[in-house]
């Protein structure tokens, strides 16, 4: 432990460029401290955050690995929907511009263990539901 602090001075000291105490020093990184962490202590914990959490912040159709940018409402709100966990899943932009509001692909059930994908030739094609693929955690 006393490593890591010595090495927390000298890079204290080289970010000033010159000679200061270990008060000052103790001032800077704290400062560094909460320049690095304040944004993420005030994060809000919105469902949309949980919901991308829940999902590991991938997006939830099958076969996808692409990052999630989007938190998609299984029954729209439009419809009754609401935004309980289980009515949203984590959608890459692509999958829910593209795939869902193009009529590509629909999904149904409840998340995140009983999601349905629906998966079409053509929007407004026939359509074939696919299980999802589930890893080993």
């Amino acid at each position: 432990m006393r490593g890591v602090f010595e090495d927390a001075i000298r890079a204290a000291r080289r970010d000033a460029g010159k000679w200061v105490t270990p008060s000052e020093c103790l001032r800077r990184i704290g400062e560094h401290f909460i320049e690095v962490w304040e944004a993420a202590s005030k994060e809000r914990n919105t469902v949309q955050r949980r919901v991308l959490r829940r999902d590991k912040g991938f997006c939830q159709v099958p076969g996808c690995s692409r990052a999630a940018a989007h938190v998609h409402h299984i029954i729209p709100r439009s419809q009754g929907g609401t935004d309980f966990e289980w009515n949203l899943v984590s959608l890459c932009a692509a999958h829910h511009l593209h795939g869902v509001h193009d009529g590509w692909i629909r999904v149904g059930g409840k998340a995140p263990d009983q999601l349905r994908w629906e998966l079409t030739s053509s929007p407004g094609g026939a359509p074939g539901w696919v299980e999802p693929i589930r890893t080993a955690a």
